[in-house]
């Protein structure tokens, strides 16, 4: 599990008045919203004696520990202690560390990582029609969880050849050959487009998309420095619809998907119902296979699998990753959870620039250059 990447942490509409506790890279988390509204991250161990934040509460737009009321603001410094009086001296270590947030698309981004602003990745523009206003737009959202490694699920949702086998929505079993492909690399992303000729639509959605469709084009973007997958399916143009998936570690074998599904036809709320069905048959399908991999996580080398061409999309993208695992960017979850007497957190911006009088100890990180053994 990788730090310094931008992770979708839940959906905007999960995120009220009460703090929210969220599990990422095998940390706890609280979402809690200011008094501006804006959704703030702080990890969720209280420094005192370690009581969870998220079985709180929301003061004057700071999160309150349910153990002993200390409170803590959006920059995770605590602003109350109620045991030392009001003239009582808050100790200069009384903090917890604090992970910059973006409310975007109906979701909730955590940049997990101790980078610097201005050497943080950007997020991905993968959605300017919603940027826009989305009035031609349907959008839908949700989540799911796979019970295998995060890197495998996102190899998952961008293999061109296990739609044959996997998903009888769109998985042709006429089209078991795989045409060649080139992948289009820059630093942020790796793009595909292709094409297929799609099934029938069944249900609803054949009210807009005719039988005995052609050839129709598709294009498969994955984001690296926040993990998604953006599919555009050009079903019948300019009828079109995009699926965007976020992969989010919660354990090493444990990944949070979250999604928007958008559709420029049938706009109706009266079709939703029928398209949400359609989502989650398509990832049920998909959790049979992946939740029974082995191993649950990508094996230490390309060599430890037989990889074809058809696959080198997904296996440009692990290249990717085992280059960041290289330069010691990777979680030593091992050796993290055998210091289990210590409670531990992802070291924040924060954390980098005042590296010392911290409480609580940063997570375990792999030495560069060493593989799993």
């Amino acid at each position: 599990m990788l730090i310094n990447n931008w992770y979708v942490l839940a959906l905007s509409a999960d995120v009220g008045t009460d703090p929210v506790g969220v599990r990422a890279l095998s940390q706890d988390f609280v979402l809690f919203r200011d008094q501006e509204g804006a959704v703030r991250c702080l990890s969720d161990i209280c420094v005192h004696k370690g009581g969870s934040l998220c079985r709180g509460k929301v003061v004057d737009g700071t999160v309150e520990c349910p153990y002993h009321g200390w409170r803590y603001n959006g920059a995770g410094d605590c602003v109350a202690i109620p045991s030392l009086g009001p003239d009582g001296k808050i100790p200069s270590r009384a903090r917890v560390d604090s992970y910059p947030t973006d409310e975007r698309w109906g979701w909730i981004w955590a940049f997990l990582g101790d980078l610097p602003d201005e050497e943080r990745p950007p997020l991905p523009d993968f959605f300017p029609e919603y940027d826009h206003g989305g009035d031609d737009w349907r959008f839908l959202r949700g989540k799911a969880r796979f019970d295998c490694n995060w890197v495998r699920a996102i190899e998952n949702g961008v293999d061109r050849t296990h739609a044959v086998w996997v998903h009888t929505d769109f998985g042709n079993p006429e089209r078991k050959v795989a045409p060649p492909y080139d992948v289009i690399e820059d630093d942020y992303s790796l793009y595909v487009k292709g094409s297929s000729k799609p099934l029938n639509k069944r249900g609803r959605w054949r009210e807009a998309i005719p039988d005995e469709r052609g050839e129709r084009e598709n294009e498969v973007r994955i984001y690296m420095p926040a993990p998604c997958i953006r599919i555009q399916m050009h079903m019948q143009p300019p009828k079109t619809m995009m699926i965007i998936t976020a992969y989010t570690p919660i354990e090493d074998n444990l990944t949070q998907l979250t999604f928007i599904h958008a559709r420029n036809f049938l706009l109706e709320e009266s079709y939703d119902d029928d398209t949400l069905n359609r989502v989650h048959f398509v990832i049920n399908e998909d959790a049979v296979v992946l939740n029974h991999l082995q191993p649950a996580r990508v094996p230490p080398t390309l060599a430890d699998e037989l990889l074809l061409e058809s696959d080198k999309h997904g296996v440009t993208f692990r290249q990717r990753i085992k280059a960041r695992e290289a330069r010691g960017e990777a979680i030593d979850v091992r050796a993290t959870a055998a210091e289990d007497e210590y409670a531990r957190v992802i070291p924040s911006p924060r954390r980098r620039r005042d590296p010392k009088h911290w409480v609580l100890r940063p997570v375990v990180m792999r030495d560069p250059d060493i593989r799993d053994e």
